[in-house]
């Protein structure tokens, strides 16, 4: 910082000193002129006129030559200061911003330390209220631990009341048990019992039932008995009448004698099978009387067996009902212990619980003394490591304190710099401005004498050479050229074919019409062939040594017009073959027709191959130069124009130099800035940044127009290669036509394509041309300038638009031979420049130095690079640092724009 202001105080010396060079001149430029003025009189008296005229001469021009070296001298170094003044400026704001984020990186450390502190505090509270959290709970643990003491002897208690009560009521049990084990074995002689006495009944039911059937059958035997017994005497009855009636019959004929005999010896036959049958029935009744009888002592024993069967189940019966009752008394003593049991089991399961209980109570409160200890070692850390942060912090805080005072001192003393360096490059440019005046007032002493001696030209010779010259009558006749080449030419060779087909002489594209249309190009070529030897022969003599944009226009020259100079020599050759084949059609030589027609076809066929091949290298140079474009556009901002760019200079330079005064004047407080001043300072540098955003947006803006250029350019590129290719083909049918070999109209028909897209393309151009020229008058100030020219000190915005006449426009359109001074392409090149300019040249002297370096990136994407201007990158930063150089180089960037 000191030797950046030892630097300054340097430059300032210096400054003074070449300020009073400047103001006074020195004693022997002084003696000099007095000497001169003293004997110019004399030497009007005593000597010739052209010997004073000449001594005059001679004194204008050291004087002039004098003037205009210390004008250089003074420019030079109005450009070295406000190189200076820029650097100082960038670095100003560099610094600026340094302080300022230090500034906040401070204030948002010092904050920090500040809540650190507040931790610390905090975490001192919190660590105090965790050591009496940690007394307290100890006191609660040796309490639980009292509590659970005393809980573990009642558990101990109960359960030895527990185990009593079980074996009481294991007892109980084992009592249940023998008294339900009699009830099962009562049970089971009941069972059995009732068993016996159910067999004993139904044995006693079986032989009561048998004895009921032999009654039965003694009854039916009885029956039997009786009715045998009656049938028996009913035969002893029919016997006996049988007797009587043979009795009677005695004295009867021998045969009723015979069936009465036969009748009583039945009779008594049946008698005695009735008798046997009686006897059978009595014994088979007296068998059934004992059988009965038998029975009926059967079931007599089987009853007695079922009445003391009957009484051993009344008797197990008994025994059953005793033993239950056995067995309810042992369930009740049984309930009674099971009910004790369950008291004590109730009673050690709640003492156990309260142990649980006092246990848990002592290990929560246990593990609330050790959460408390780790709450409070906790705290203690929080509180080591919150003293640390403060630590930190403040020496963070500190550090950027120092930051930001070193900042703002080199802010300071940069703006200092760049206040002296703006004096300098005033005083400078005023000395510049009186040297130059002096130095125009030696060129028109030295004019005047010239004038004397060599009178002007006149200046309507002036005029007339400048209007119709070379290149202004290539220009008038380019569009009858284009008229017969795209228009009357093919459709004449369309018109020739149709009527040679037809055997009759064409009624259009005569030979005398071809003559003239042939004759007119080749003028126009030859013309075309001349412009473009001169441009060549001029870049040829170009000296090497040559820079800038001169350099660059003869290496393009070199091989452009050289280009040229090929493909209008063959073209002159077609159109010469023309005239020639359309003269021998004329006459009558066939073989002259036949002979030019090739030529003409050859000569086609060659030209259209050169440029084609020149417009794909143009193709491909374009495409890169597009993607170069593409790859280094801004991103980070919108392409738009909001404001004149110059309205946004002025003001970003007004605005820093706002900026440099409270620079300074903080710097300058010993104290430190006011809040109110580092408020206002943060305001500048805020409206600074909006500022330079709206400079990248025309920067961003110019980018994307340069893109559109390219891109139109490779597709009008793209166009005409296409029609050349078109019409070489039909070139080369020419000559297969004429040779013979294709006897079709073929070539008629592909040149009448060619020349359509040709044509069109050439439309195109001429009409997009007029229409500009046409919008130039008819609004003069669509795209007036919006930045300061080569020269202006001061800019003004626009007024409200003047539009003009129609018919003026309409003329205006149709001057092919004029270009447009100011439209839209020579805007973007003049705000280009603006940008891209030195900090010496006027209309840059408020472009930021990141910004300038990245509209010099776009012109380095534009090809306007050191390299093709035969420079170094110093001498090419100097170029765009020279005021004189602004016109030159706008217009070399409005060229690199073209499309």
């Amino acid at each position: 910082m000191a030797a950046l202001q030892a630097k300054a105080g340097n430059r300032a010396v210096t400054t003074a000193i070449q300020r009073a060079t400047v103001t006074s001149p020195g004693p022997e430029t002084t003696d000099e002129v007095r000497a001169s003025s003293s004997r110019t009189p004399e030497a009007a008296a005593s000597g010739s006129g052209q010997a004073q005229g000449e001594q005059q001469q001679d004194d204008a021009a050291r004087r002039k030559q004098a003037a205009e070296d210390e004008a250089k001298d003074l420019k030079k170094q109005a450009g070295t200061a406000a190189l200076t003044r820029a650097d100082a400026e960038a670095q100003m704001w560099r610094k600026t911003g340094v302080a300022a984020a230090a500034r906040k990186e401070a204030t948002a450390a010092e904050g920090e330390a500040a809540k650190s502190r507040d931790k610390t505090d905090a975490a001192e509270r919190e660590r105090a209220e965790a050591e009496g959290r940690e007394r307290d709970w100890a006191v609660q643990v040796e309490e639980a631990e009292k509590a659970r003491s005393a809980a573990a002897t009642t558990v101990s208690d109960r359960t030895g009341d527990e185990t009593a009560a079980g074996k009481r009521q294991a007892e109980a049990r084992d009592g249940l048990a023998d008294a339900e084990a009699e009830v099962q074995r009562c049970t089971e002689e009941a069972d059995t019992a009732a068993k016996e006495l159910a067999a004993v009944e139904a044995e006693v039911e079986r032989r009561r039932k048998k004895a009921e059937a032999t009654a039965k059958e003694l009854a039916d035997a009885e029956a039997e008995v009786e009715r045998c017994t009656k049938e028996s005497d009913d035969a002893v009855e029919a016997h006996r009448r049988a007797e009587a009636s043979l009795e009677a019959l005695a004295s009867a004929e021998d045969e009723a004698q015979k069936q009465a005999k036969q009748a009583a010896e039945a009779a008594h036959a049946a008698v005695e099978t009735w008798a046997t049958a009686v006897t059978a029935a009595k014994e088979q009744v007296v068998a059934l009387q004992r059988k009965a009888e038998k029975r009926q002592g059967k079931v007599e024993a089987e009853e007695d067996r079922q009445r003391e069967a009957e009484a051993a189940v009344r008797e197990r019966a008994g025994a059953v009902t005793s033993a239950e009752k056995e067995v309810d008394d042992a369930q009740d003593v049984l309930r009674k212990r099971s009910d004790e049991f369950a008291a004590a089991t109730r009673a050690r399961e709640d003492a156990e619980a309260t142990l649980t209980t006092r246990e848990e109570t002592k290990a929560a409160a246990e593990q609330q003394v050790s959460r408390a200890a780790a709450d409070r070692e906790r705290q203690e850390n929080a509180k080591a490591a919150a003293q640390q942060e403060v630590a930190r912090f403040e020496a963070t805080a500190s550090a950027h304190r120092r930051v930001e005072k070193d900042a703002r001192e080199a802010a300071g003393a940069a703006a200092r710099v760049r206040q002296q360096a703006g004096q300098d490059e005033a005083v400078a440019r005023e000395g510049a401005t009186e040297a130059t005046k002096r130095a125009g007032e030696a060129a028109g002493q030295t004019e005047q004498t010239e004038q004397t001696a060599e009178p002007e030209k006149p200046g309507r010779l002036k005029r007339f050479s400048k209007a119709f010259g070379f290149t202004n009558l290539k220009k008038m006749g380019d569009p009858g050229d284009t008229v017969i080449l795209r228009g009357t030419a093919p459709s004449g060779a369309a018109a020739r074919a149709a009527a040679s087909d037809a055997h009759r002489a064409p009624a259009f594209g005569t030979p005398s019409q071809q003559v003239f249309e042939s004759s007119h190009n080749f003028g126009i070529t030859a013309l075309g062939l001349g412009n473009d030897s001169r441009g060549l022969v001029s870049a040829l003599k170009t000296p090497k040594d040559t820079q800038g944009s001169a350099a660059h226009q003869a290496d393009k020259d070199k091989k452009g017009k050289s280009a040229g100079v090929l493909t209008n020599a063959t073209m002159l050759a077609g159109d010469g073959m023309k005239v020639g084949g359309g003269a021998a059609t004329k006459s009558g030589i066939v073989e002259g027709v036949t002979a030019a027609g090739e030529g003409v076809g050859v000569t086609t066929g060659l030209f259209s191959v050169g440029i084609g091949a020149r417009e794909g290298r143009a193709i491909h140079l374009t495409s890169q130069k597009r993607d170069a474009l593409k790859k280094h556009a801004l991103k980070d901002v919108e392409a738009v124009r909001t404001r004149t760019l110059q309205v946004v200079l002025d003001r970003l330079g007004a605005v820093n130099a706002e900026l440099v005064d409270k620079a300074a004047a903080e710097s300058g407080s010993e104290a430190g800035p006011t809040a109110e001043q580092i408020d206002s300072l943060d305001r500048s540098r805020a409206e600074v940044a909006s500022l330079r955003t709206e400079l990248r947006e025309h920067l961003a803006s110019a980018q994307q127009y340069a893109i559109h250029k390219q891109d139109n350019k490779i597709i009008k590129r793209a166009v005409s290669l296409g029609g050349n290719v078109v019409r070489t083909a039909g070139g080369i049918l020419v000559v297969i036509t004429l040779a013979g070999t294709l006897a079709t109209p073929a070539a008629p028909a592909v040149g009448a394509t060619g020349a359509a897209v040709l044509g069109g393309l050439a439309a195109y151009k001429g009409g997009k041309g007029g229409y500009k020229r046409a919008e130039s008058v008819r609004h003069p100030d669509k795209w007036r300038r919006t930045t300061m020219a080569q020269g202006d000190t001061e800019f003004t915005e626009a007024g409200e638009e003047q539009k003009g006449s129609g018919w003026r426009a309409a003329l205006e359109a149709v001057k092919v031979t004029k270009s447009i001074e100011q439209g839209e392409r020579q805007l973007r090149a003049q705000e280009i420049y603006a940008l891209a300019a030195g900090p010496a040249v006027p209309v840059g002297r408020n472009v930021p130095e990141d910004i300038r370096a990245e509209a010099r990136g776009l012109l380095l994407d534009l090809k306007c690079d050191p390299a093709r201007r035969n420079e170094n990158a110093k001498e090419w930063s100097d170029s765009l640092n020279d005021p004189e150089q602004q016109e030159d180089w706008e217009k070399y960037i409005a060229k690199q724009l073209a499309s």
